[in-house]
């Protein structure tokens, strides 16, 4: 079963880090992958609309996940994910979705997170678990390392777009960083939807994005060649998300008060090498 070409590009629109992530996957897998684009898409605009219809929406997408999981699912993204178990039945854990849904309930109640650890389980949960799903559709025999590996990734590229969007975040009262941390630093959340920002704070952004890429570097020099031909379209995402922090860590003040874009070029560049890297 294949999305068709409006719901694809709403998955993936033509020209966004997430098409180029679409256009090096194997042709085979490219619907699974838009299907879960999708699913992502349709849970952040569910747990970004008025209070009242985002539960609503948040709930039926519940159901929906319940029915896929019964074999029985109604929504075209989800009827994707349900086909490729005809030919391999048991193989995907749709459970995980679930995780997906809390992710997005989280965003719609504003949770704040206490710790690092509290964070990188919202992070692991929203994008982490979605790709942990693609994972397990690359390859006919993923090992519990390379389904880690791909939430691991997935939770990079959150942590790159919540660093990128945090000003715009606050305006919305949303905060995508650990409250401990500020604490040590003595920074009160109020100061933070100034326009002036404590100097302590950009400190703490830029050291957090070196943190961020050092850790991704890391994951990328630990892969086999089959697992990263396996995880292909993340890598290439990865490193337009890596690109991204390298760009915000330059200067985080200027990158943050307006929405910061890799531009047409770069993308193709970045991507073009991190799908060869891959091969």
């Amino acid at each position: 079963m294949k999305l068709d070409s409006t719901l694809t590009a709403r998955a993936v629109p033509p020209g966004s880090m997430r098409y180029y992530a679409w256009l090096y996957t194997p042709e085979a897998q490219r619907d699974f992958l838009a299907a879960l684009l999708l699913l992502e898409a349709e849970l952040h605009d569910s747990a970004h609309a008025a209070h009242e219809v985002a539960h609503v929406r948040l709930q039926w997408w519940r159901e929906e996940i319940e029915r896929l999981i019964a074999g029985k699912a109604q929504h075209p993204a989800t009827q994707v994910l349900q086909a490729a178990t005809q030919d391999r039945p048991g193989r995907f854990d749709f459970q995980l979705l679930h995780q997906t849904l809390l992710s997005a309930a989280q965003e719609l109640a504003n949770v704040t997170f206490e710790t690092d650890t509290e964070l990188n389980q919202y992070l692991h949960n929203g994008l982490g678990a979605l790709f942990t799903l693609f994972a397990e559709r690359s390859t006919d025999a993923p090992s519990a390392q390379l389904l880690a590996t791909a939430s691991e990734i997935g939770a990079f590229i959150r942590r790159a777009e919540t660093t990128r969007d945090v000003r715009q975040d606050f305006h919305h009262g949303r905060l995508y960083l650990p409250l401990n941390k500020l604490d040590e630093l003595n920074i009160e959340y109020e100061t933070l939807q100034q326009p002036q920002w404590p100097d302590a704070f950009v400190q703490l952004l830029q050291s957090r994005c070196a943190e961020h890429l050092s850790a991704y570097r890391t994951l990328k020099q630990g892969l086999l060649t089959t697992e990263k031909q396996a995880l292909r379209p993340l890598l290439v995402l990865g490193d337009l998300h890596a690109q991204l922090l390298q760009r915000l860590a330059a200067d985080f003040v200027a990158h943050t008060r307006q929405r910061l874009e890799l531009g047409p070029v770069q993308k193709l560049w970045t991507a073009w090498r991190a799908a060869r890297a891959a091969q």
